[in-house]
């Protein structure tokens, strides 16, 4: 089910830094399109950031919210021409081939280079892999090209202490920018065991998260896409994101109709946005 006047549903995710008001929101929509948008939760503020058209999976948020990890995939398929088809029918495996074009232009910040002091080069870039990069921006300063889905993603034990869901051979970054020495990289799929691949789902919600969702459904939500109980209760459904303040003194019945909604992303459209050169600094 989508809104009957959209022609597709709007979806969102969330990286919260853990120690400052910032955040990170993944947009999907249409289909394989996927924006990012920085909020300032202080404020409330929203800065829409730069379009990917492929898979996108947001991995991490640095503690001071200035460094994101993000798993990606493009496969650079293309359409096989079927007759007419509507611009929102989903499509079948049978509906996509391989390129042919042998020397298709890949991303500057995604051709193979061996850095200094590189124990091996890194691997070739077939489809998928992690990044790091400035929110709201796509633009890599580094990325680790992933082993399928069976390597990739990874997590921030600090702001400049990284530690990647890959093996030691997948280790050496591709680098846009040069990853400074205070800056540290390291490999582990052990500490990520739980998660059979870089798709894997997050684990289950609580039961309060859970009836909280139900609540909101009934109250008129057509989908329920996160909930942060913080202070504030923190939620996103239908392309929107709502807070509602003392939210433990409000009847589960009430939530959707006391939320205040900060920001609808329903209407966004891809447009090409470059990263400014602050972004592109460690």
């Amino acid at each position: 089910m989508v809104d009957e006047h959209r022609p597709y549903r709007t979806r969102t995710s969330v990286l919260f830094a853990a120690r400052a008001p910032k955040a990170v929101i993944l947009r999907r929509g249409p289909r394989v399109h996927y924006q990012l948008i920085l909020w300032n939760t202080a404020r409330d503020t929203f800065e829409p950031g730069q379009w990917m058209r492929g898979n996108v999976r947001l991995a991490d948020l640095s503690p001071s919210g200035d460094k994101l990890l993000y798993f990606a995939e493009q496969f650079y398929a293309r359409r096989v021409a079927r007759g007419p088809v509507g611009p929102y029918e989903p499509l079948r495996r049978s509906d996509w081939a391989r390129p042919r074009r042998r020397n298709r232009k890949v991303p500057r910040y995604q051709r193979s280079s061996v850095s200094p002091g590189s124990r091996s080069p890194p691997r070739q870039v077939k489809g998928s892999w992690t990044a790091v990069s400035t929110p709201p921006y796509f633009s890599a300063l580094a990325i680790w090209p992933s082993f399928g889905r069976w390597t990739g993603g990874g997590t921030f034990r600090a702001d400049r202490d990284i530690l990647l869901r890959e093996s030691e051979d997948g280790l050496t970054p591709i680098e846009n920018v040069p990853i400074p020495r205070s800056v540290r990289v390291r490999a582990s799929l052990a500490h990520f065991q739980h998660r059979a691949s870089a798709y894997a789902p997050s684990p289950t919600e609580s039961a309060e998260h859970a009836e909280l969702t139900q609540a909101l459904l009934a109250a008129g939500l057509k989908w329920v896409d996160w909930i942060n109980l913080r202070e504030d209760m923190l939620f996103a459904g239908d392309g929107r994101v709502f807070r509602v303040r003392g939210w433990q003194s409000v009847p589960a019945s009430g939530l959707l109709a006391a939320a205040a909604t900060l920001a609808d992303f329903r209407d966004a459209t891809f447009q090409q946005m470059p990263a400014p050169d602050s972004a592109m600094q460690w």
